[in-house]
């Protein structure tokens, strides 16, 4: 295992991970990553580990490494990424397959504790009284060292003033066993405390304090005297110990390789009594004393595994695995078990082996156990660790490659290519096939090679297609020649030679295949060819001529789509325009008048008290019906032009528009605009932005029959993403797009065209019942943004 930085340069390293590439530990931190890690490994370390650790997930598979004779060669791995407190990348855990062992984790936390209890136990102690106020009295000097307060000044202060309000309460419980201690007549009683405390010199400090009553001449309660020490340095190494032991235990649990911390000091014990006995060949002790390795088995006491082992064989918690231990094991792993016994016995301290363990659902695995005892155990045996490493595909292959190679001993003995195996020069294998092919027998084939009956014309040919072969500079070949067969009769025929491994050596597989036949027809085929050739060198030049008529024919049509294409994208603007100016005139003619109009109304009655009411209440419900008229001519000038669209510019304008559909037809709308504030769009990408999500809305309330909507419109370069969800009903997209043209519902097509002429592309995703998906994908446009007119409400 080791620690490294993102850049993979060594943090921490143990010596199984510096193992791996031949190295020291110490020279592991200067081995520049080119010496360790080849090329592609570095390839595949920027493309897709370092992505994923960036993302928070780890990753494992095989790469290679390059070890210190140059030899590179292919471990697995696993990459876990450490996060700091904002999330972001900060280190890299990297484990290869024998991982770290806890046995040195503890070894090294029990070092890092024992340096900071040295330093903290070294600090000067302050010694002081109080009175039963907790004033303070007296002090040794090195108050000043610890508190950071001059006695007279501390003098001053009380224990509690400089003591905060949290650790109080450990006082009022100190309090109450003192006081609990005193009634049983226990008046030495010592409280130890360890309270947090203001630092006369800023901050706080961890004190560590023994605590005694002093009591007066007369046995009268007459303050305290006690001895405090500075304990802040050993609170921070507890809590760095606490966080270092919970990630080395975070280690142990999610290593991917099966991991046992066993028991054996009970184990120790026996061993060492059969020796006292005079037992020294514990393996025939063993074999003539079962019993006795029967006994060594209820002496292992296995401490923890972790969750890999859990997966390995199948439990459902480590109580469930504890207590059905007997159903893993097989007659392979007991016959592990006492090698591991007889080793243990014998003073070893190491053990690696391949054995068949049972899960709990009873499925046989294959798995190399790997017993090891750290060295600081060795003469107790009070921790072992145990890892198993599964096998199983790696067997279930190689019993597949078994039966394969079976396969494939049935298919060339009833092939119809002739096939030859040799072997340093010598024949070691011959199919019946070659018996027909060159009408030999067996026995002549392997006195004759097949090669030594080659045509006289085509030998020269053979003997340059493999002369490389020849000579050892190339292991494969291939070529076609002709052969007199011992009848006189010609054959031809393709020979291929590849290298194989016969019974664990190298050697070459050479096949034959007749050919004859395909080269009788091959020549038919020629003289057919040839007259085909003149026919389609006719029609070539027939069909050249038309394609040049094709060619302007699509250049013509290109030509018609893009001034189609341009003639639209004007329409459009031409119907923004004018929906401008109809919006302008609304608003500024239209909803001044009928607003100066109302406001005459309001004010008809204003110089006469003498009224008819039913004259006044008339005039009321026109002034009513006036003001009903102008909100609904703004709402309907909003609609044609929305002024928020110049003033607050797009994002503000789709907030203002999905709220206001969702409180007006009674749906949720979650709006999120991420990044388009930060790039300007011309008129152009905005108002058909606009438009597009406003149609989709109101697709929504009218059809949709949804109680939520989901819009999200985000910048990725070099493109902007619109992503409109709701919850309703769905429909058929086919069905829907058919009858869009016989129905003249112009929604979907609109929102469609106007995606095309700002150059995106519009996707729907829609199921009857599932609700509807439509993604925009739009190219942004940095071009200067301009409003032509603005409303102000009057």
């Amino acid at each position: 295992m080791a620690i490294r930085t993102v850049d993979l340069k060594p943090i921490f390293v143990n010596k199984a991970f510096a193992d791996f590439f031949g190295y020291s530990v110490a020279k592991m931190f200067s081995l520049p990553q080119e010496k360790a890690l080849p090329e592609e490994t570095m390839a595949l370390y920027a493309t897709h580990i370092r992505p994923a650790l960036h993302t928070g997930q780890s990753w494992e598979g095989e790469y290679f490494i390059r070890k210190k004779d140059n030899e590179v060669i292919l471990v697995w791995g696993r990459f876990d990424p450490v996060l700091d407190a904002s999330g972001n990348l900060a280190n890299v855990i990297s484990i290869m397959q024998d991982n770290l062992t806890c046995t040195k984790t503890a070894k090294a936390l029990k070092v890092s504790e024992d340096k900071f209890r040295l330093l903290a136990e070294n600090i000067t102690d302050v010694i002081w009284t109080m009175d039963d106020a907790y004033n303070f009295t007296y002090a040794t000097p090195s108050v000043e060292d610890v508190w950071g307060y001059a006695l007279e000044k501390l003098k001053e202060l009380s224990l509690l003033k400089i003591t905060l309000p949290e650790s109080h309460k450990i006082l009022k419980k100190a309090e109450k066993a003192r006081s609990r201690a005193e009634a049983q007549g226990d008046f030495d009683h010592i409280n130890r405390l360890e309270m947090e405390h203001y630092h006369g010199k800023g901050g706080t400090i961890w004190v560590e304090t023994a605590v005694r009553r002093l009591f007066t001449e007369d046995g009268k309660p007459g303050g305290y005297q006690g001895v405090s020490r500075d304990i802040t340095l050993r609170k921070q190494t507890e809590a760095a110990l606490f966080e270092r032991e919970s990630r080395y235990r975070t280690l142990f649990e999610d290593s991917p390789i099966s991991l046992w911390e066993e028991d054996l000091s009970r184990l120790k014990i026996y061993f060492d009594a059969l020796k006292e006995n005079g037992v020294t060949d514990f393996r025939q002790y063993f074999y003539d004393n079962p019993d006795a390795l029967a006994k060594c088995a209820t002496l292992v006491t296995v401490v923890d595994v972790n969750k890999a082992t859990l997966d390995l064989l199948s439990a459902k918690s480590k109580e469930d695995l504890f207590g059905n231990l007997e159903k893993v094991l097989t007659e392979s792993s007991m016959a592990a078990f006492t090698e591991e016994m007889i080793l243990l016995a014998s003073g070893g301290c190491e053990y690696c082996g391949e054995i068949t363990n049972r899960t709990l659902e009873g499925e046989t695995i294959w798995v190399v156990v790997h017993f090891f005892v750290p060295p600081e155990y060795k003469d107790s045996l009070a921790r072992v660790i145990v890892s198993l490493l599964d096998v199983t595909p790696r067997k279930r292959a190689e019993q597949a490659l078994m039966d394969s190679e079976e396969r494939y001993r049935v298919l060339a003995e009833n092939s119809q290519e002739g096939v030859i195996v040799i072997q340093d020069r010598e024949i070691k294998y011959i199919n019946e096939s070659m018996t027909e092919i060159f009408g030999l027998s067996t026995e002549e084939l392997e006195q004759v090679h097949p090669l030594e009956m080659v045509h006289p014309e085509d030998k020269p040919f053979i003997h340059e297609q493999f002369k490389k072969m020849y000579e050892g500079k190339e292991k494969e070949g291939f070529a076609t020649f002709r052969v007199i067969t011992t009848h006189d009769e010609i054959k031809w025929l393709t020979i291929s030679v590849k290298p194989i491994m016969w019974e664990g050596q190298e050697a070459q597989l050479e096949i034959f295949t007749d050919i004859t036949h395909h080269k009788t027809l091959e020549r038919e085929l020629l003289s057919t060819h040839a007259q085909m050739e003149d026919r389609i060198s006719k029609r070539t030049a027939e069909l050249s001529e038309a394609n040049v008529q094709l060619k302007a024919l699509a250049e013509e049509r290109g030509k018609a789509q893009q001034r189609i294409l341009a003639l639209t994208q004007e329409l459009i603007r031409i119907q923004e325009d004018e929906r401008q100016r109809i919006a302008r005139d609304l608003h500024d003619n239209v909803a001044q008048n009928i607003s100066s109009i109302m406001l005459k109304m309001e004010t008809l009655f204003d110089d006469h008290s003498c009224v008819d009411e039913r004259l006044r209440k008339r005039s009321e419900s026109v002034t009513d019906i006036l003001k009903e008229v102008v909100a609904s001519v703004r709402d309907i000038a909003y609609g044609l032009r929305p002024p928020a669209l110049d003033q607050l510019g797009l994002v503000k304008s789709l907030q203002h528009l999905c709220l206001e559909a969702g409180n007006k037809h009674g749906f949720a709308v979650d709006f999120v605009a991420t990044g388009v504030e930060d790039i300007s769009l011309d008129f152009d990408s905005e108002i058909n932005i606009y438009r597009m999500i406003q149609e989709a809305v109101r697709n929504i309330v009218r059809h949709a029959h949804a109680n939520k909507a989901t819009i999200r419109l985000v910048k990725s370069h070099p493109d902007i993403f619109i992503r409109i969800e709701d919850n309703g009903q769905g429909f058929n997209v086919l069905e829907r797009q058919a009858k869009t043209l016989t129905e003249k519902r112009m929604g979907l097509r609109s929102m469609e065209e106007r995606a095309r002429l700002v150059g995106g592309s519009m996707e729907i995703q829609s199921l009857v019942g599932t609700g509807t998906r439509i993604i925009f994908r739009l190219p942004t446009h940095h071009s200067r943004r301009h409003t032509d007119y603005e409303y102000h409400d009057r």
